[in-house]
Parts: structure tokens; sequence; C-alpha cells
């Protein structure tokens, strides 16, 4: 009984008290932790068996009282009809318990759904459409089932709970979490202890034993802090500090809030490599080749945006890798590590490269290596170029090795600074004789 009860919800996933994994225990069936009857982890929650699909039981979520006492009504008559053991009368049992679950829901606010909610950061709007993915209550891990229970979701973290849990959500809303912090935690798992902790979960305040294991610590490898059971599902993500630090990319058990907030942030650029690691570069080729494309990007949009015809090639990746930011997402990271960021990027640069040279506008905008004094136009994005960091002169790197690393630019104008008279320092309100000036 007990590791039917705890496979059921994802709140004992991968716990001490499961007997077997989640994924072999499909045939088995289950209840909610959140006191709610819930149907078999093999049956969808929105299924209905053919034998009663016609009687028209199914109501909507914005259902009155009057319409859940008369399905209650019918739902009772069919379950006495129905015979013993049977996989109809199963379902009729569970569907009645929760239909008088959604009728106590509406006794409570007198009748009255309220549509959004805000709380803990959160703007919570009523779930209207029947979904066919079986969702799970973030607050009490018990299952939502949308035929007859009420539910909402937060439209900026994706939070989903009961109508009869929203009004006790402890956890603040990731999205605000993460927006406050501006970027990832990027110290390997933190971790300081349960004692820190008072030996209470950092979220929901629960008392945490290692003697109890229907409530057993878990230990969020993002944060580095300690969960209850209902706080931590052991989802599995990839963590960004291991990411930067050693290229890990083995996912990891993480708590309900770090893994909202790693899936919000996943597509944002809050890692500057180069600040955080920079010999990472020197161990990732594929890293330092995306490196020096960002660096080409970067020069190719300062030309595309002055010219009307080559707007058209900003597309939403160079927007991303063409920034001054050279900051990387995950997205990116993990991109770079499956190889397909790599090769969107070159042919980015070639259709890129290719308009440039070839434009009129964007051509004269080019330079002559005055070392060689040939005609071939050089780029700042060419890989055989080279620009002097005083004055922004281009030069072939052959040439530019040959006159030893010399700017003939700079070298002229130091030689012309030396050719100047030297002027005195006359003071600025020194009164000039008027008479000398006029004839």
């Amino acid at each position: 009984m007990a590791a039917a009860f705890a496979n059921d919800s994802p709140k004992y996933r991968n716990s001490l008290i499961c007997c077997s994994p989640r994924t072999e225990v499909a045939s088995q069936s289950s209840s909610s932790t959140s006191g709610c009857v819930s149907a078999d982890e093999s049956i969808d929650s929105n299924y209905v068996p053919k034998s009663i699909a016609n009687k028209k039981l199914k109501i909507h979520s914005a259902a009155t009282r009057e319409e859940i006492e008369k399905a209650i009504n019918q739902c009772k008559e069919l379950v006495l009809n129905s015979p013993q053991c049977s996989d109809e009368r199963k379902w009729l049992v569970r569907y009645l318990v929760e239909l008088r679950l959604r009728l106590e829901d509406l006794k409570d606010c007198d009748g009255q759904i309220r549509d959004k909610v805000t709380i803990k950061g959160h703007h919570f709007e009523q779930q209207t459409a029947i979904t066919n993915r079986k969702q799970y209550c973030d607050h009490c891990s018990g299952v939502i089932w949308s035929i007859v229970q009420s539910s909402y979701i937060c439209s900026d973290c994706g939070y989903v709970c009961h109508y009869k849990c929203v009004d006790d959500v402890c956890r603040v809303c990731a999205h605000v979490v993460m927006t406050e912090k501006g970027q990832f935690e990027m110290n390997i798992c933190p971790e300081k202890g349960l004692a820190a902790q008072d030996y209470k979960c950092v979220e929901c305040l629960t008392t945490l034993t290692f003697k109890d294991t229907w409530n057993e610590p878990r230990l969020c490898d993002y944060t580095g802090m300690y969960f209850c059971t209902t706080c931590h599902w052991n989802d599995m993500f990839a963590i960004p500090a291991r990411v930067i630090h050693n290229w890990d990319w083995d996912k990891r058990y993480v708590s309900r809030l770090a893994y909202q907030m790693l899936t919000l942030s996943w597509t944002t650029p809050y890692i500057d490599v180069e600040k955080i690691n920079p010999k990472l570069f020197g161990f990732i080729a594929e890293l330092e080749w995306i490196h020096k494309m960002r660096r080409d990007l970067e020069w190719m949009r300062r030309y595309l945006c002055a010219c009307s015809l080559g707007s058209g090639l900003l597309s939403p990746l160079f927007v991303q890798l063409g920034d001054v930011n050279k900051k990387y997402s995950m997205a990116h990271l993990q991109a770079i590590n499956d190889g397909t960021l790599e090769t969107q990027l070159t042919e980015l640069t070639e259709m890129c490269r290719a308009h440039i040279t070839k434009c009129p506008l964007c051509s004269g905008k080019g330079y002559l290596c005055e070392v060689c004094g040939n005609d071939e136009i050089v780029y700042p994005f060419d890989s055989g170029a080279i620009l002097c960091e005083q004055c922004n002169s281009m030069y072939h790197r052959v040439c530019w090795l040959r006159k030893g690393q010399i700017c003939l630019k700079c070298k002229r104008m130091n030689e012309r600074k030396k050719n100047l008279p030297e002027t005195d320092n006359t003071d600025s309100n020194t009164e000039y004789d008027i008479d000398k000036f006029v004839h």
C-alpha cells in the first residue's frame, strides 16, 4: 500500500519508500498525497470508459454548484448499476470522489471561483481547458484531475496548483527570483548543511529528519539547500556552475524552485565565460571557435546596421550572438556541446560575409593594407587581418609581422608630433592687445 501510495506522486519519486522506479509501477493503483483519489498511473486522468462515454458525465471547469450536484446524483446511480470490481465501477468511484471535492471547493467560496489570483509574486490564472497531460500540484504534489478539479497556473513561471491550495502557496515565483538575481549561481553546490537551516525545509519550513522516510531531506544541487519531499521532486537538470567550471553536463537532482528557475532562464544570456572561467576556451575547442565567430559577428553587425540592404540579415540568432556583452545562455552552451550552434553560425557568417564583400556600400568601408599596397580590401573580421588598437588601421597579418608589428600610421603620427614646435603655455585668461591685429 505504501509503495502504491508513493509511486503515484512525484513527491516520492526515487524516494527510499518506493519499492521500484516510477516507470515500472505504471500498472499499480495509487492515491494522491493531497487526499484526492486519483486515477491509476497507467490510466490517463481524462480517460473515460467506453461503456459510459455517452453518459455525458464530464463537466467543464466553470460548472455551477447545481450542475455538479446533478452530476453527483447521476454518478451515484451509475455506480449502483455497474458490475462489481469492474473498471467501469472503479472509474465511477474515483470520479464521484473528485466531484464531491469539487463541490466542497465551491461551498468554501460561496459558489464563486476566482479567475485570477496574485500571491507570492505569482500571477495565477484559472486553467479552463482540459489537458491530456497529467499534472501535479506544486504545493501538495497531488494529482490534478482536470475533468472536475479547478486548478491555477502561473503565467510567469508555470507553477500549477489546485484551487484549494492557491491561498497556501509558500514558494516565491521563480520569475521574480531570477529577475532580482540577474545571474546563475556560479558556486558548485554551495551546501551549508541542515544545521544552518535549523533542520527545516528552506521553502515550507517543514521539519526534516532522517528517521522519517516519508519526509526525508533532499539536497538541491543548484542551491545547495535542503528541501522536503513536497518541495523537491527529484527533478534532474544540468547545473550551470558545473558546466562553466568543469564542462560537466550530467544532470543532477534539483528542487522544484531551482527546476523552474533554470527552465525560465535557460535561454537568457547570463554567463560571462571570459570573466568566470577564461581557461575554458583552451580546453573546449568548439567554444573557442564560437567565441571567435561572435567577435566576427560583432564587426559584421556594424556594417549591416549601416546598410539598408543588409539589415534583413539580422536574424534572431544574429541578435543573440552578435551583441557586445559577450555573454552566453545555457541554451547556447548546450548547442555548442551538441555541435548544432557551430553549424548555424558558420552558415550565418558566410552569408553576411558574402553580402559585405559584394555590396558597394559595405565594401567601400573596408581597408587597404599600407605595407603591401595591393588592391585587396581588408575587413576586421578576416582571419588573415589584424587591427591596430591605437589608430584602428588594418594590415595583413603577414605584413604586420614583416614590419616588426609596428603600425606605419602610428609611426608617422609620432614623428609629426616630435617635429611640431613647442608652444608656450599661456594663461587662458590673458587679454590680447587688439591694436596689433588692426592694420
